[in-house]
């Protein structure tokens, strides 16, 4: 027999549970599931935002534009359909399932024939950082994708918090590594194009079981004994459970070894336009010495300036001191400068 404070305690925490995720009433549940059902269907508004997102995403991509890849996450129609998957597990619903699935290979056939066809018609570009950003999935994107997937699913729920679901849409990043998958094959790099359908591959299972476990915590799922539930749906799950396990071999690999070799970051960064402009019109007087390159170390704590020269002949021994009295008073800091210089000969 379970003590009083036992049976207090458990009903405390379930009174808590239940304020995080409070049932929904009869009329909330029913016209979720319209909102769901209507951003599942392969409309013409679905269609024309595929393509849409799909193209701004391409020439994102091409560009190297991190807003414009931004904005075609923003536009992109594709959360809806993997919502309306999770949702039509949770409650057994197989028509929505169907449609969703349907939604969702549409999205993905659109998206990759509009970036094949951007790609193609755009030949000769270098696979740019945003580009290369998709060819590296690693168990991060799978924790970021389920939580996105977690977060619409909940954000759905709640009108309130309709507003949260453009973040998700950031976060999730469904489009663009949908038209790397074809940007990239335009452009000889095919390694680059799987991972970035491994990583597509990851965040719709992902978000779908994110989905997925939103809508039974909300109080949606079906209410009868596991064993009864529908076939389709036991099936359904464990394929969802296989297809993770299977996605997370390649996703640790890459994990680990961005572990090993540490993550991307430039070894300087831009100095700003008024230091540039005073250096310059300095060297401008000196006729034997060019400018090559100058930034700020993004190393700490040596985060001072770095600068690389060419210099032609005998140089004036004050020319380093100079130079570092300049860089000083226009950043208004004593901040360390390591000036370099090699010797060249000018080429007509």
């Amino acid at each position: 027999m379970k003590r009083p404070e036992e049976s207090a305690n458990k009903v405390q925490k379930e009174s808590f549970f239940m304020s995080l995720f409070p049932p929904l009433d009869r009329e909330t549940r029913i016209e979720l599931l319209e909102r769901i059902t209507e951003g599942s269907k392969i409309s013409k508004d679905y269609i024309v935002l595929m393509i849409l997102s799909t193209s701004l995403a391409s020439f994102g991509l091409l560009q190297g534009s991190t807003a414009v890849v931004i904005g075609a996450m923003l536009v992109a129609p594709l959360m809806g359909p993997l919502i309306g998957a999770g949702m039509g597990i949770t409650q057994g619903n197989a028509v929505l399932f169907r449609e969703s699935l349907k939604g969702v290979f549409a999205g993905i056939a659109i998206g990759v024939s509009v970036s094949l066809l951007i790609g193609l018609t755009n030949p000769g570009f270098e696979p740019s950082m945003e580009i290369e950003a998709r060819g590296e999935p690693d168990l991060f994107d799978l924790e970021i994708a389920f939580l996105s997937g977690f977060v619409a699913a909940y954000a759905f729920a709640n009108t309130k918090l309709a507003s949260s679901i453009a973040g998700v849409a950031i976060a999730a990043a469904l489009v663009p590594p949908l038209a790397v998958v074809g940007v990239a094959l335009t452009i000889g790099e095919t390694v680059i194009s799987l991972n970035a359908a491994l990583l597509l591959a990851t965040n719709i299972v992902a978000v779908i079981l994110g989905a997925f476990l939103a809508f039974r915590m909300l109080g949606l799922h079906m209410s009868i004994q596991p064993d009864h539930k529908p076939k389709w749906i036991q099936v359904t799950l464990m394929l969802l459970a296989l297809s993770t396990v299977l996605l997370v071999v390649p996703l640790h690999e890459q994990y680990s070894t961005k572990q090993k070799i540490g993550a991307d970051k430039p070894l300087i960064l831009p100095v700003s336009a008024d230091t540039r402009k005073q250096v310059q019109q300095y060297l401008e007087t000196i006729t034997n010495v060019e400018l090559v390159t100058m930034g700020r170390s993004s190393m700490e704590p040596d985060s001072g300036v770095i600068m690389l020269l060419a210099t032609y002949g005998p140089i004036d021994k004050e020319l380093g001191t100079n130079l570092r009295r300049i860089i000083r008073e226009s950043r208004k800091k004593d901040v360390p400068v390591k000036i370099y210089s090699f010797k060249g000969e000018k080429m007509d």
